[in-house]
């Protein structure tokens, strides 16, 4: 079952229920996971300067690329 399908039942499921208590737990949940997604989107944008500039820097030297088995050795175990 794809998403859309399981969020057209899931609604028309929620259409059944007359407990408010149910309802509200569902609407604190959709909330929650509202303001988890805008935080998740919300990058500083001094941070996305400094990728937007790495990618700059990278895009005129690709040489400078290392392998991701190069990269490894030089990490601290």
């Amino acid at each position: 079952m794809d998403i859309q399908a399981q969020k057209a039942l899931i609604i028309e499921q929620f259409k059944q229920v007359d407990d408010i208590s149910l309802i509200n737990a569902i609407k604190s949940l959709l909330d929650y996971a509202s303001k988890k997604e805008e935080e998740y989107y919300d990058i500083p944008e001094a941070h996305q300067e400094l990728v937007m500039e790495r990618f700059e820097n990278v895009r005129k030297d690709p040489d400078k690329l290392l392998e991701w088995n190069e990269a490894k050795k030089t990490l601290k175990t």
